[in-house]
């Protein structure tokens, strides 16, 4: 255990049962190698958020925190803070439980620590402290998080090993083991080094000391920009993880990651600002600046972490827009902005990044560049700069203004189509196809022609959304050739373009294909084998465990394809979906027992959950208990009673215990809802003669 004033070596190693740990640092890996010609750049670098994104605990950064004695957070638990033997440690009286702390992420503006725990886990306390008010918080304020539910910060949603440390350690591998339910994660350096950003770090360190260094043209600059973009997004980028931490430096962001869009419900406002935690690169993707070339370090020095230019008076803004730079529109930010010059108002990044608040603490600027739109607040709740400044004042205050000043154009017409139709997509409504289409087709931009796209399968059978999946088929964006793909797994018809997906040059196009075509496995396909790799390494999340299980289930192993499932339901203990889904795949693996148990658990947490009953009867049904099965499938269209094959099955399986008349009933209320449906039809003609 690492106590509070020692000091970080090279010897220094999470702790976590010896089953993480640091692995010996090559020479390039460490940032010492580079001081010899870049002294400046390392001495930037050292104090950075980079270099201080996961640490050893430090006498000066983390005693005073330990020597509050206890604190009491938004939701009135009780904690009690201890520095005994230089053991930090969190006593969680909600929990009844006594915590070692082991390790630090970051400085400012808060600080989260880390606990280790059995099989290798690290999990990251809720508790935090903020050193500039001097005081500890729970990063999820007031909210309850209960223990077994996937947020709490003793469960899968808070483990460090998968969701935090690729992000905040180098060259890091999480090295999960499906079969062991443990981890043996290993790295090279604590925080975010040199070597993380910068490949092939031993030869270009043997170059320069040779004298065959050749410095890079103006033109390699920024093409070296462009590709440094892609390791700045590998973790400022909410995404899905597609290898087993194999993304390196120079390697292509789709090869490795699935970006999150605002085709996810509840992850964007509808006029594309972050709602949830997304990061930032997303949101650079789908504006207009990131459509025109610009990249992070256009705007951010990689070493400091710090913007190049004060943003204050606007100069970081202006060295495009007063100059015309990849095509920026020419701007008087007083002018344009009707504010004072040096007032709030009149700083662009007030109004095109404004700040929301993450972790209760954590303040964060939008990097979509979108413009304040009080007609949006007022129809879709999305927040706009003008309330959020001038308080005391509305939103029709603001939208009169902001109509005087500016008027209807082209972009805010096209930025309200926008936000009412992934309104309406978020609200379920499948009619809204034909606006996503004519979206898409207006669409310059790859990253909302991808967010349209992933929206589409809604329609697939459609023509015109075949056609624009055959057109992004073709794109030079992965991404929205992926996207495109999508359309195609929703059809019956385009099995050859399904399968012609597995040859794509990026991996994410042959993902997607590979699991739309998972039962035609053949293990000599490089897709189906980076699918495996994919399934494995997702496996410790619930659903990555279940779509493990599911290629258990096609190499006909049962027993991993059970266990997989209950690893998955543990993770989550509280959330009655899944362990449906469960329930479903331990029935297909052949423990029907066990669905039964895990359907009937659902319903513990959740007696309204119709389709668990529904689920449950057909349990029975093949358990051969019909009553059982009556009962359960009578609960279930007492809860739905739209549902046309609920009530027909409820009419099987009563007409199979001599309740004929019961079973007519349930026949008509089945026809009454389809009236057009064979099965029914001819089943209904059977129980008339009966």
């Amino acid at each position: 255990m690492t106590a509070c004033g020692e000091k970080s070596g090279e010897d220094a190693r999470l702790s976590g049962g010896g089953n993480a740990a640091m692995a010996e640092t090559p020479a390039h890996f460490d940032p010492q190698s580079c001081v010899e010609c870049h002294a400046a750049e390392v001495e930037s670098w050292k104090n950075s958020h980079h270099a201080l994104a996961h640490r050893r605990l430090d006498q000066s950064l983390d005693a005073e925190a330990f020597s509050i004695g206890e604190t009491t957070d938004a939701a009135g638990r009780r904690f009690e803070l201890k520095n005994e033997d230089g053991k930090p440690t969190i006593i969680d009286e909600a929990m009844g439980q006594e915590f070692e702390v082991d390790s630090a992420i970051g400085v400012d503006p808060l600080v989260q620590y880390l606990v280790p725990k059995e099989g290798g886990r690290f999990q990251i306390h809720a508790l935090s402290y903020d050193p500039h008010e001097k005081e500890w918080f729970d990063v999820f304020g007031g909210e309850e998080r209960l223990p077994g539910d996937w947020g709490h910060w003793n469960e899968q949603g808070m483990n460090w090993n998968s969701n935090c440390a690729f992000c905040h350690l180098t060259d890091y591998k999480k090295n999960y083991d499906i079969k062991a339910h443990a981890y043996a994660s290993e790295w090279k350096y604590e925080g975010i080094s040199c070597a993380q950003c910068h490949g092939d770090l031993d030869k270009h360190i043997a170059a320069a000391r040779l004298g065959g260094y050749v410095k890079p043209t103006t033109d390699d600059v920024q093409s070296a920009h462009t590709a440094h973009m892609e390791n700045c997004a590998s973790c400022h980028a909410r995404r899905e993880e597609l290898t087993p931490n194999e993304f390196g430096p120079g390697e292509d962001f789709e090869d490795h990651f699935r970006l999150v869009l605002p085709n996810q419900p509840g992850a964007y406002f509808a006029d594309g600002q972050a709602l949830e935690e997304n990061y930032v690169y997303a949101s650079l993707r789908l504006s207009k600046m990131g459509h025109k070339g610009v990249t992070c370090l256009d705007c951010h020095d990689p070493h400091t972490a710090t913007p190049k230019l004060p943003y204050g008076d606007n100069s970081l803004c202006m060295q495009c827009h007063a100059t015309g730079l990849k095509e920026a529109t020419i701007i008087n930010p007083t002018e344009h902005s009707r504010h004072a010059e040096g007032s709030a108002g009149n700083r662009c990044v007030e109004c095109h990044m404004p700040k929301r608040v993450y972790m209760d603490r954590d303040w964060r600027r939008d990097h979509g560049f979108t413009s304040p739109d009080p007609h949006l607040s007022m129809k879709h709740g999305v927040p706009n700069a003008c309330t959020g400044c001038h308080q005391d004042q509305t939103n029709e205050w603001a939208k009169e203004k902001v109509d005087t000043w500016f008027g209807e154009t082209d972009r805010k017409t096209k930025v309200h189509r926008r936000a009412d139709a992934l309104a309406r997509y978020e609200a379920g409504d499948i009619e809204v196809w034909e606006e996503l289409l004519a979206l898409y087709q207006d669409e310059e931009n790859p990253y909302w022609r991808s967010t349209y796209l992933r929206m589409l399968p809604i329609a697939a059978n459609e023509e015109g959304v075949l056609a624009a999946a055959e057109k992004s088929i073709e794109a030079e964006e992965p991404i929205e050739r992926d996207a495109a793909m999508s359309i195609f797994t929703a059809r019956q018809d385009k099995l050859a373009e399904v399968q012609a997906g597995l040859e794509d040059e990026s991996r994410i196009v042959r993902l997607r294909a590979a699991d739309a075509t998972l039962p035609m496995w053949r293990s000599n396909v490089k897709a189906y084998e980076e699918w495996e790799a994919f399934a494995d390494a997702n496996a410790d999340r619930p659903s990555g465990a279940l779509r493990r299980a599911e290629l258990a289930l096609l190499h006909r192993d049962a027993a991993l394809a059970i266990q997989l499932t209950r690893q998955a339901i543990g993770f989550d203990l509280n959330n009655p979906q899944l362990k449906y889904d469960g329930a479903i795949m331990l029935d297909r693996a052949g423990d029907v027992d066990g669905a039964i148990k895990m359907m009937t658990d659902a319903l513990a947490i959740d007696k309204d959950f119709a389709m668990a009953y529904y689920g449950l009867g057909l349990l029975y049904a093949e358990k051969g208990d019909t009553l059982a099965s009556i009962n359960s499938l009578k609960r279930a269209v007492s809860k739905e009673p739209t549902q046309a094959r609920w009530w027909y099955n409820l009419g099987v399986a009563q007409a199979q215990v001599g309740s004929i008349e019961e079973a007519k009933y349930a026949l008509n209320r089945a026809m009454q809802i389809e009236p057009t449906n064979m099965d029914f039809l001819q089943f209904f003609g059977q129980l008339q003669g009966r």
